[in-house]
């Protein structure tokens, strides 16, 4: 396994990278994964998150087989002026390529893991599985590996959810593309802290946040990038 670059700088280092390496992941990382995701916060401490790995070709292939559907709706949107994706800020630009890279790929992808949760089991559907998916990609980037959230091929419905056998009663959360990134880990683009971030009331500034760095304390913790 890798060594472990350290929390922090896990944290602000850590991109939605969607272009693998064909590289296999082990069963011993794959383990430290879900180790590490199953040490999330679970309200009730239910710990009703189900993890399925998918690893067949085939059913890789049907995954990325369903993704063209939301995808090409997506594309619609610049059918009129395909130049106009050109033209987006970079971080929008790059991001919609790597999507676009990911719908055409997925069945290279090394593993995609299906997220479930019971049903009704929580006041906040999804709030005691999603800490379990940010454990998991934070591992993850310790590991060497990348991934991020990937719901295209949810919209192959209730053959989904019968192709892998997910229980009536459990909910499909997302699903997480996982391999070896061919792109780099790095900076993330933020907006600053004082923009999001409200004294006691909405809309009521924080004056410490005003006084700090627009890229807030990154040069802290990614001093060597």
């Amino acid at each position: 396994m890798s060594g472990d670059p350290g929390l922090f700088h896990t944290i602000y280092s850590t991109r939605a990278l969607r272009r693998f390496k064909p590289d296999p992941i082990s069963n011993e990382v794959l383990f430290q994964l879900l180790d590490a995701a199953i040490r999330a916060p679970s309200g009730q401490n239910a710990q009703d998150w189900r993890f399925v790995l998918v690893r067949s070709r085939a059913a890789l292939q049907r995954m990325q087989q369903w993704s063209q559907g939301p995808w090409q709706r997506y594309q619609a949107r610049f059918e009129d002026d395909p130049g106009s994706i050109d033209k987006l800020p970079r971080s929008q630009r790059l991001s919609l390529k790597s999507v676009e890279h990911l719908v055409a790929h997925l069945a290279e992808v090394p593993v995609v893991i299906i997220v479930c949760g019971l049903r009704g089991r929580h006041g906040t559907p999804g709030g005691s599985t999603f800490p379990a998916v940010q454990n998991l990609l934070l591992a993850a980037r310790g590991l060497g590996l990348a991934g991020s959230v990937f719901n295209f091929p949810l919209r192959g419905g209730d053959e989904f959810s019968e192709m892998f056998n997910i229980p009536k009663n459990n909910e499909i959360y997302c699903l997480l593309p996982i391999g070896y990134p061919t792109d780099k880990h790095g900076p993330v683009r933020r907006k600053p802290v004082k923009a999001v971030v409200y004294d006691e009331r909405f809309g009521n500034k924080w004056r410490y946040a005003e006084g700090q760095p627009e890229d807030g304390w990154e040069a802290r913790w990614l001093e060597h990038l």
